[in-house]
């Protein structure tokens, strides 16, 4: 990834991509039904994506699947501390603290 991801703008939409993903699937891990749509219209802001979760009580598994992702893209992101799965495995030391 690292040809595609030395341009700024695309490394800035793909994180920000990434990261609603990740959101939304942490929130199936807590037991919400999550959808990921488009809030305003591109012309308007290019953040549009309105991630709506309605609590169901089923938790999803894929604590695993989750942790292979955050480890393979360097990030730990606070949601997983707060809400997420529990990690199976130790999670790399590299990776920096929640913030």
């Amino acid at each position: 990834m690292k040809p595609v991801l030395q341009y700024g703008l695309i490394k800035e939409r793909m994180a920000a991509l990434y990261t609603d993903a990740i959101r939304a699937q942490v929130l199936e891990s807590a037991g919400y039904r999550t959808q990921i749509l488009e809030f305003i219209n591109m012309e308007h802001t290019p953040k549009n994506i309105l991630i709506r979760a309605i609590r169901q009580g089923k938790k999803k598994d894929n604590g695993e699947a989750l942790r292979e992702l955050t480890e393979f893209l360097g990030v730990r992101p606070t949601i997983m501390k707060l809400l997420g799965p529990e990690p199976e495995g130790e999670l790399s030391p590299d990776l920096p603290e929640p913030i």
